[in-house]
């Protein structure tokens, strides 16, 4: 499903809440792409195909606020820290 863009040329902004790196504070951000590799086998095509996730990083530190991040990265990132704890 499309996302409707919001025409904010005549919109008070003033009421609106700015975002910030969840790690620096800085409040500007770059495009950034996931990927992720789907199987010919599940895809039923004759070969693996790359599918791009596009969110947003930090353009001074590349964190990706939670809020941006796919679900399926906030999942395996909660995995990896898990694993983490198991290993200390």
């Amino acid at each position: 499903m499309k996302k409707e863009q919001i025409n904010t040329a005549n919109m008070d902004l003033s009421s609106t809440i700015a975002v910030a790196c969840d790690e620096c504070g800085n409040h500007t951000f770059k495009p950034i792409f996931f990927l992720r590799k789907i199987s010919r086998f599940l895809s039923g095509e004759d070969a693996d195909r790359i599918l791009p996730i596009d969110t947003l990083a930090c353009v001074k530190c590349n964190h990706v606020n939670s809020e941006f991040a796919p679900p399926i990265v906030k999942q395996e990132n909660n995995k990896q820290k898990q694993n983490n704890k198991k290993d200390e």
